[in-house]
């Protein structure tokens, strides 16, 4: 559908991209990959034909039709949700308007008029193209995947200027969506959504049949959604014929080979350079010693450059102060603004130690809730009471914007920090990925992710027994959150997170607290285990016919108590049910992308092998090698496709 060939393209005197190659053929499912910067979303627009290269080719198939999702889609517009969800079709929609206004033309038309015939006629045509695209059927499909969404139907017919950028940012995914593209980009598309919404798309996603190019930093759903990898790095475009957890594994071995390799080259060209230099100046074995030189100069150009190693964390998180058992407790609590309770008759304790994560819709009162056990609201009824000896550390979902602008990130750690930080603070920077000067920046010309990881250190420096934090992986990239992810694993504290993030709490969360129709409710075990419950409860529900969003039948604020032992045995049945209905969706998905992942990697190797058999044929030319860096950079070009091309026939022989 899309064939990019010795793509190029520079800003400035930087080289952001050279020579690549990529053909993106019907039901390919691609995640693009890279550190911030690298140019994924240029590579986008290069693709989308937005941007013009400075060398290279890009071949669009006749007929395709492309869909986009920009990172920022939250533009204004003046008319309700379902009127921007239906911009998907306003080619339908103004041959309706044309066809409206020609109806009415022709109510008061004379019989003898000579421009009758050609009006019925268009009437006839217009009709005709409306009824092919059953045009009935385009407001209840919008208000479908606006539903899917997360947009009540009542919020369908409010004006969209009413509502946060997220949410505009859903209504142009809706009418991306119903444009019903044969290419999509999605560059970032589970931003501001929650995890209904990314669990509704990632099951639409599963069924579309067109090429599918995504570039996100959620790897549940890069894995659910895409069966090959294409990793962006310093300027070059590798493939791994994998999903993203098989490419994190992948990127691993891959670099332990070139490592390998770089090793036997090295110690080929120890060997040799003794020789040169034990013989090199006898007469009698001159000629040898230049064979050798010569030996050495190929064998240089055979090492190849190892993929950058991602930096991991060594932060050591200040001592927390001592405490007792419990640190925070809200008894039969409840929470309101100036209308109904946002929650009700909240009993929640907070231990030592704890790992909760909190989840729930958009708007349900994750973050009241989160505020109110902070102390930073006062609850309505009930009662908070937190430990003498508790210490709060609270990060606010736009913390990184409160920041001050004018100081530099290394400044505004010196802001908050203890005299004994002071000589720590760069090396402390440095582990949150700001590295040499980086550290000199002024907050205000940093990256939404740059400014979230100053928020995030400021924050996991203060002492505290009780950390709680509000979105923390908004705007950061897989780097980033892998940095957080560790942190958070080291923090000997209790901590509470609200997040949309499902890698992050399964790694972290040990209990889990759902908001959910104004009630709270607390969950033992890990999100797993929350997930299980939660599809049993869905199964239970569509079995008895209860409407989807039905509260639990849990008592509002309460943790599952013991229950009897045949109780118990019907929970366990429902959560087995429930997992066995979920393996035989995974099993049909892995069958289907199977088949699309065996018909993608005999497409790429038969595009490597071609590009081989070129270099083979230019390397075969003698005056090629009178030119060291066009011999080197050729090597390292075939070398680079011979291992991908072996990886992807490992990769054809495990499918």
């Amino acid at each position: 559908m899309i064939q990019l060939q010795g793509l190029r393209y520079s800003i400035g005197e930087r080289l952001l991209l050279e020579d690549i190659d990529w053909v993106l053929s019907p039901g390919d499912r691609c995640a693009l990959v890279g550190s911030n910067g690298t140019g994924k979303t240029t590579l986008l627009r290069l693709m989308l034909g937005q941007l013009t290269p400075d060398s290279g080719t890009r071949v669009l198939a006749r007929g395709a039709r492309v869909g986009y999702l920009p990172q920022e889609a939250a533009e204004r517009y003046d008319g309700t949700v379902l009127e921007r969800a239906m911009e998907a079709y306003h080619g339908l929609l103004a041959m309706r308007e044309e066809l409206d206004a020609l109806h009415q033309r022709l109510a008061g038309i004379a019989p003898d008029d000579p421009a009758l015939e050609h009006l019925l006629e268009r009437t006839g045509e217009l009709q005709h193209h409306l009824e092919l695209a059953d045009e009935h059927a385009l407001e209840p499909e919008a208000r479908r995947v606006l539903s899917g969404l997360g947009f009540s139907l009542r919020d369908q017919d409010r004006s969209l200027a009413q509502f946060s950028g997220g949410w505009r940012m859903r209504a142009a995914l809706a009418a991306l969506l119903l444009t019903d593209p044969t290419l999509l980009f999605l560059d970032e598309p589970t931003n501001h959504l929650d995890l209904p919404a990314m669990e509704w798309m990632e099951d639409y996603l599963e069924d579309f049949h067109g090429a599918l190019v995504a570039v996100s930093h959620d790897r549940v759903f890069l894995d659910r959604v895409t069966d090959e990898v294409r990793e962006l790095e310093a300027g070059q475009l590798t493939t791994f014929a994998t999903n993203f957890t098989g490419y994190l594994e992948e990127r691993g071995l891959r670099r332990e080979r070139i490592e390998a390799q770089n090793e036997q080259v090295e110690k080929k060209i120890a060997q040799l350079s003794r020789f040169v230099e034990r013989f090199g100046a006898k007469n009698t074995k001159a000629s040898q010693a230049q064979s050798k030189r010569k030996q050495i100069e190929r064998l240089r150009t055979q090492r190849l450059v190892l993929p950058r190693r991602p930096r991991g964390i060594r932060f050591q998180f200040p001592a927390p102060p001592h405490c007792g058992r419990t640190l925070v407790r809200l008894r039969d609590a409840a929470f309101g603004y100036d209308g109904p309770d946002v929650f009700a008759d909240a009993t929640l304790e907070i231990e030592r130690g704890d790992k909760l994560a909190i989840v729930g819709a958009n708007g349900a009162g994750k973050t009241t809730l989160l505020r109110v056990l902070a102390g930073q609201l006062a609850t309505r009824r009930g009662e908070r009471e937190a430990a003498p000896h508790t210490r709060l550390a609270y990060f606010a979902q736009h913390a990184a914007e409160a920041l001050d602008g004018s100081a530099t990130a290394l400044e505004s750690l010196e802001a908050i920090a203890p005299p004994e930080w002071r000589p720590h603070l760069r090396s402390l920077l440095g582990n949150f990925l700001f590295s040499g000067d980086d550290v000199f920046k002024f907050v205000r010309i940093l990256s939404g992710g740059e400014r979230q990881r100053v928020a995030l250190a400021r924050t996991l420096m203060e002492p505290a027994n009780l950390l709680l934090l509000d979105e923390p992986t908004h705007h950061l990239d897989l780097a980033g959150k892998e940095v957080l992810e560790d942190a958070l694993v080291q923090y000997p504290g209790a901590l509470i997170v609200v997040t949309h993030d499902r890698s992050l709490m399964a790694r972290l969360a040990t209990r889990v607290i759902e908001v959910s129709d104004g009630r709270v409710t607390l969950y033992p075990g890990g999100y797993d285990d929350y997930e299980a419950a939660r599809l049993a409860r869905a199964k239970e529900q569509a079995r008895a016919g209860s409407p989807a969003g039905e509260a639990p039948a849990l008592p509002p604020g309460r943790a599952a108590e013991p229950a009897t032992t045949a109780a118990q045995a019907t929970a366990r049945e429902e959560r087995r049910g429930a997992a066995a209905h979920e393996q035989a969706r995974r099993t049909q998905a892995t069958e289907r992308k199977r088949a699309r992942e065996v018909e993608r990697i005999g497409k790429d190797i038969e595009v490597r092998e071609a590009k081989m058999r070129e270099l083979e044929s230019q390397l075969a030319d003698p005056e090629v090698y009178q030119d060291g860096a066009r011999t080197r950079d050729l090597v390292t070009r075939y070398e680079r496709l011979r291992a991908e091309v072996e990886s992807l026939w490992q990769k054809l022989g495990e499918s």
